[in-house]
């Protein structure tokens, strides 16, 4: 409280520092309680529901596209996407679900009592695809720390743990990171936490973090080391034995991510770190296997609409598995394929009309119709049906237009249902496969099957198929009944269960109730080596001689059986180019992908240094193919500077002389030969600016590595690139 100044206090020289101090004044309205304003909620401008996404596909067919067809293409894209993105998502949180459980288990059970002092480690042999590890450790966090409800998870990677401070502070923040936002009487404990009361406590102490242990003795820090390879060892060393000295004050597990073996990652750190852990070893399903369930879902799929073709399957597979290995750049280039298709082909509003004729009807325009008729799928269909005379029907089709809207509801439901019992097709091609038990038969997954499928390359008389028909025919009863079980959640397994019925009665009524029937075409058990034609039909007449009653009885059953395998392939694999309307609904467009997922930088700078018009869309440096054609290597001043260093540079050898090139450069920019009543001499720059522009043209083509310093001239530049090779 300021002193009050007074008639006497007029000659008091003295200072008073509550003179000059601020004061506040807190005033309650009436006397009621100040009650916290609710959080408030982001709503769209409207005050409604968030508004729905702009339409960013442009017009088609020349601009005559309608309103109408542009937005139902985009909503269509959105729509197909969001489904394919969840049900992705959903084989991705299940994919390591075992591994999760099993961590799990380890965390919420690790006590460090009962492990003599010792920090609980889980071992987590990731593999080595390093772009998966970040995702599944992500899991872990997730699994540990929301649905669990253990206690903090602090992801540690080689990049956060430069040095030993950096760190404990990041295990120290994210640790305590929820506790932020607490109610105001919780503050108190957040300050004996952060040693804001006492003893002021240094940010990568962990004191700090004991301290909020002490308010939450149910929890534990789980501390998952992400790279461990990449870890500087002595960091790593540092850090374990600081976990060791305060266990008994805070409850430490520890999850190494190991992506080589423990092998080498006991031979990283000392022994007497390694004594104080006691680890337990989990592995991580192979990222191939990853893979193949995340194509048979996106690809083969019975909820998918849009499929890839044979081209697009191959370069991605060839992709994924000689560049990047990683699963997330797989759906990128998925959602890419799905964008393309919708962005650049008008026809694929086909797509969400499944079955509908009315709504499709409606969408449909004249140039729908038109750009259905150039279709090469449209051309084969008309040839086959030309090929049968069905004449009526084809001069309907090109003449009629509401005819060809009803045949095109009716091929999208057939090539939809197709794409369908292609996909089981091939699921029952590689199941069977792996059931039989020969050394030649090596598994191929799905994503290698399809493209051979939809290029006509297989098919029921490809060897392929061949030998898995054969091998059929050679099985014993107890081989088949185990194919069977593997087949049993397939297309084809309706048709298998009769003879399993069949089988066990037989196997059954056999002498020992209960033996193997052998096959008459099983001719392995013989014991003669030649190989002729007559000698197998003599080594299958010697078997059938051997065989008994059931024998026989069973290899009957097997013939059945060799048909019904021989009609499903027969009907099931066939190939695309035989399907109306297959451009629809198997993207097959490899260019664009070529040009975003593995572009040519070089090739790029290369061209819009010497024809920067291009990129620039300007009138000034713009020329026509003639004039290129007449004058490809002509420099115009209005090119930047950087495109008019390139074009002097094409025309040098080796080494370049840099007072040359400035000379050639300068006589550009300044237009030293130019008239006075030219239209750009007022444009012209003086040496000086131009000298300026030189250096920093030669600057960023260094940059480039179009250019480097020579020791051998130092006037000299060396060039490094030559344009086309």
């Amino acid at each position: 409280m300021a002193r009050e100044r007074t008639p006497e206090s007029d000659g008091d020289d003295t200072y008073d520092r509550l003179e000059h101090q601020g004061s506040y004044i807190f005033a309650p309205g009436g006397g009621a309680e100040p009650v916290r304003p609710s959080k408030r909620r982001r709503k769209a401008p409207d005050g409604g529901e968030e508004a729905p996404q702009k339409c960013l596909f442009p017009p088609l067919f020349a601009g005559k596209e309608s309103e109408l067809a542009i937005q139902t293409r985009w909503e269509i894209y959105h729509r197909l996407w969001a489904q394919q993105e969840a049900r992705i998502r959903d084989v991705l949180d299940s994919f390591n679900q075992k591994t999760l459980d099993d961590v799990s288990t380890f965390v919420s059970a690790a006590r460090s009592d009962d492990l003599d002092g010792k920090i609980p480690t889980a071992l987590v042999l990731t593999g080595p695809n390093i772009a998966s590890h970040a995702p599944l450790f992500a899991q872990f966090a997730e699994r540990i720390r929301d649905k669990d409800s253990t206690g903090p998870v602090v992801v540690l990677t080689s990049k956060d743990a430069v040095n030993l401070k950096g760190a404990l502070r990041k295990i120290i923040k994210d640790a305590t990171m929820a506790d932020e936002g607490v109610e105001e009487e919780e503050t108190e404990d957040i300050d004996t936490i952060m040693g804001r009361k006492g003893r002021k406590l240094l940010n990568y102490d962990l004191q700090i973090l004991q301290n909020w242990c002490a308010l939450h003795p149910d929890m534990k820090v789980t501390v998952a080391i992400q790279d461990t390879e990449a870890f500087d060892a002595a960091i790593l060393g540092d850090l374990v034995s600081l976990f060791s000295s305060y266990l008994d004050r805070i409850p430490f597990v520890l999850l190494l991510g190991i992506a080589t073996s423990l092998e080498i990652f006991h031979e990283k750190l000392p022994k007497a770190t390694i004594r104080m852990m006691r680890g337990d070893k989990f592995d991580v399903e192979r990222a191939e296997e990853c893979l193949a369930q995340v194509f048979n879902d996106a690809v083969l799929g019975s909820e998918t609409t849009l499929r890839l073709g044979t081209t697009m399957c191959d370069l991605l597979m060839d992709r994924q598995k000689n560049h990047t290995q990683s699963i997330q750049t797989f759906v990128a280039a998925l959602k890419y394929a799905y964008m393309s298709h919708f962005y650049a082909n008008p026809l694929s509003i086909v797509l969400g009309f499944l079955g509908d004729q009315e709504g499709l009807g409606k969408v449909l325009a004249d140039e729908h119709v038109e750009a259905i008729r150039n279709l090469p799928s449209f051309r084969k269909s008309i040839e086959t049906k030309l090929e049968d005379r069905e004449t009526t029907e084809i001069r309907a089709l090109l003449e009629d237009d509401f005819h060809l809207r009803s045949a095109v509801t009716t091929a999208a439901s057939d090539c939809h249902s197709y794409a369908l019992q292609l996909g089981e097709a091939i699921e029952v091609l590689e199941l069977a496969r792996s059931g039989l038990s020969s050394a030649s038969n090596v598994r191929i997954p799905r994503y290698e099957l399809l493209p051979r499928v939809l290029s006509g390359d297989l098919h029921v008389e490809s060897p392929l198929v061949r030998e898995l028909l054969l091998s059929v025919k050679k099985m014993n009863s107890k081989s088949f009944l185990t194919l069977i079980s593997m087949l049993s959640n397939t297309a084809i397994a309706n048709d298998l269960f009769p003879f399993k019925a069949r089988i066990d009665a037989l196997v059954s009524s056999t002498s020992n109730g209960g033996g193997n029937l052998t096959s008459e075409f099983d001719v392995s058990l013989t014991s003669s080596l030649r190989s002729t034609a007559v000698s197998k039909k003599i080594q299958i007449s010697a078997h059938k001689s051997t065989l008994s009653k059931h024998d026989t009885l069973y290899s009957q059953l097997i013939q059945e059986v060799y048909d019904v395998f021989a009609q499903y392939f027969s009907t099931k694999l066939e190939p695309i180019s035989n399907i109306f309307l297959h451009e629809l609904f198997f993207y097959d467009l490899p260019s664009p992908h070529r040009d975003v997922f593995a572009p040519r930088a070089r090739g790029a700078v290369e061209r819009a240094l010497a024809r920067p018009a291009q990129y620039l869309g300007c009138e000034c440096c713009h020329r026509t193919d003639e004039e290129l054609q007449d004058d490809e290597g002509a420099v115009m001043r209005s090119h930047p500077a950087t495109s008019i260093a390139y074009q002097l540079y094409l025309e040098g050898g080796a080494l370049i002389n840099t007072y040359d090139l400035w000379s050639a450069f300068k006589s550009v920019v300044t237009s030293e030969d130019a008239e006075e009543d030219d239209d750009d001499v007022e444009d012209r720059v003086d040496e000086g600016a131009a000298q300026a522009l030189f250096y920093r043209s030669i600057a960023e083509m260094n940059f480039l590595g179009f250019v480097k310093q020579t020791r051998k001239r130092v006037d000299h530049l060396q060039k490094l690139a030559w344009r086309g090779l």
